[in-house]
């Protein structure tokens, strides 16, 4: 982590209350998929997903409809770490937020949110990560 995200990360947890209680859980990896039991996800429905070599880490949400989300947790405005607040993603840097679909609701951020297909396969959650920037 580089002297800029952790102290990115350290004022989001301030003024955002510690990441709203989103814990951080790593993965199993197979062939291009991040495997968590569904069970690993806090009463929240969420995640992050934090496996060895991501440079950031995947947020994973079950939203109201039932579906679960997977977005890569990283600002498409200058790639600080947004975390978990109410009904959105927010970013600590310059003030974008974002869906938990990872669509952009208030800029600077342009661009939505690198998103990831999901399965559940038996009890796990399967991210399927393979070319997507997230490895």
């Amino acid at each position: 982590m580089q002297r800029r995200d952790f102290i990115a990360l350290g004022v989001a947890a301030i003024s955002l209350g510690g990441c709203a209680g989103a814990r951080y859980v790593v993965p199993r990896i197979s062939e291009g998929r991040l495997l968590l039991p569904l069970a690993e996800l806090d009463q929240g429905g969420q995640a992050f997903l934090q496996g060895p070599g991501m440079q950031r880490p995947i947020y994973v949400r079950r939203l109201a409809s039932g579906e679960i989300s997977a977005v890569l947790a990283s600002c498409t405005h200058q790639g600080c770490q947004p975390a978990p607040v109410a009904d959105r993603l927010a970013c600590p840097c310059h003030g974008s937020e974002f869906g938990f679909d990872g669509r952009v609701l208030q800029g600077p951020a342009e661009r939505p949110l690198t998103r990831y297909e999901v399965a559940v396969e038996g009890p796990d959650l399967v991210v399927f990560v393979e070319g997507r920037g997230a490895e």
